[in-house]
């Protein structure tokens, strides 16, 4: 990634502390913005949607003009956080003022995930902030993703989520009290973000925020009855099918579940309705990678890596143009279904080769703590 095209304003891998420069640039920027527009990435996640939640609520609450805008509706799972439909809104559901003070886009640093909107509205931002915690993006062919010069990163690898971060943002402001609304958002970050605590990257930290956040008047159960209890018997119906089907390879060590635009229809199964498939493979006692592959609308093919912590897997994604966690990443292939398959686990198994060659955690070029526990 070109160091031109965007200012960086903390080096990789060091953690964000409340009174740094990154935080006190973020504070001062934010805090002085009247209109600030919030976005996340394509098929977006309880992390970002959470954060946007948060974000929303604290700023609307300090007297400021905000909206957000996605690339994609908002799930189902989600509606919870905003039950009116009035501000987690999707493509064409919202106007955005002609020109405005602050885009924040949170839980990406890489503008090709925002789809349509990155050429839409980055021409009217006077300033624009990437909030994330993933490694910085290569792009697949060794060319410089171009950033406008008024972009900038704040970026923290080590955190468990955008939630932690904000958190830490809110008490560098200290504009307004945590409500209960700012309180849910930051607490749904959170806890998707590290698979409800069971990921290596969750931090004491992430365990004291929930734990306020609960004080502040979130309830778990609800919560997590609204995000993990919300499929249909077809969805359920569909899990049984890909069960019954998914492959392995490599000894047992690779395992994968692939999924058709024609078969998730027929179970009326969004994409964001299969996601949480994949969590299972994590029971196979030999599979240190696992895969899914799911055809997608567009006529792309959306692949998930997970690994339990011996190899990283995000490399691969990053090679073939995606991105992510060291232990937890995907890409989005403009080809088949089959002959995605067999681009992804190819790579895969040689990875895995080369785990037993050269021991754990081979291929950690760029390395965080969030294998799947």
């Amino acid at each position: 990634m070109s160091q031109n095209n965007r200012k960086k304003i903390k080096s990789k891998g060091a953690p964000l502390k409340p009174h740094s420069k990154e935080f006190i640039f973020f504070s001062k920027t934010l805090a002085h913005a009247k209109r600030v527009l919030v976005s996340t990435h394509l098929l977006p996640d309880g992390d970002g949607l959470g954060a946007e939640t948060a974000l929303f609520h604290y700023l609307r609450k300090a007297k400021k003009s905000c909206k957000i805008i996605n690339p994609d509706p908002l799930p189902n799972r989600y509606r919870f956080l905003d039950p009116k439909g009035t501000f987690l809104l999707g493509p064409k559901e919202a106007e955005i003022w002609e020109s405005f003070d602050l885009w924040v886009i949170v839980d990406t640093n890489d503008p090709r995930r925002l789809g349509k909107l990155w050429d839409q509205y980055s021409p009217r931002a006077k300033r624009i902030i990437f909030l994330d915690h993933h490694p910085d993006i290569i792009s697949a062919n060794g060319d410089d993703i171009k950033y406008p010069e008024h972009t900038t990163l704040v970026s923290d690898t080590t955190s468990s989520s955008i939630g932690e971060l904000l958190y830490h943002l809110f008490d560098e402001l200290n504009l307004v009290p945590i409500t209960k609304d700012i309180a849910t958002g930051l607490y749904v970050s959170v806890m998707t973000d590290t698979n409800s605590f069971r990921y290596a990257r969750t931090t004491p930290q992430a365990h004291r925020i929930a734990g306020e956040m609960i004080e502040n008047g979130v309830n778990p159960e609800e919560v997590y009855q609204f995000i993990y209890s919300s499929k249909e018997v077809s969805h359920l119906q569909l899990l049984g099918v890909s069960l019954q089907n998914f492959k392995v390879a490599a000894q047992g060590r690779l395992a994968w579940i692939s999924m058709d635009l024609e078969t998730r229809k027929k179970y009326r199964a969004s994409a964001d309705d299969t996601q949480s498939f994949l969590n299972l493979l994590l029971l196979l006692k030999d599979a240190e990678v696992i895969c899914l592959f799911r055809e997608e609308e567009n006529n792309t093919i959306r692949v998930s890596l997970k690994s339990k912590g011996r190899v990283i897997v995000n490399r691969i994604a990053m090679d073939l143009g995606g991105g992510g966690h060291a232990y937890a990443a995907g890409v989005a292939l403009s080809m088949s279904l089959e002959k995605a398959i067999d681009t992804v686990t190819d790579r895969v198994k040689k990875l895995l080769d080369a785990s037993v060659r050269f021991g754990p955690r081979v291929g950690a070029q760029l390395t965080t703590q969030d294998s799947p526990r």
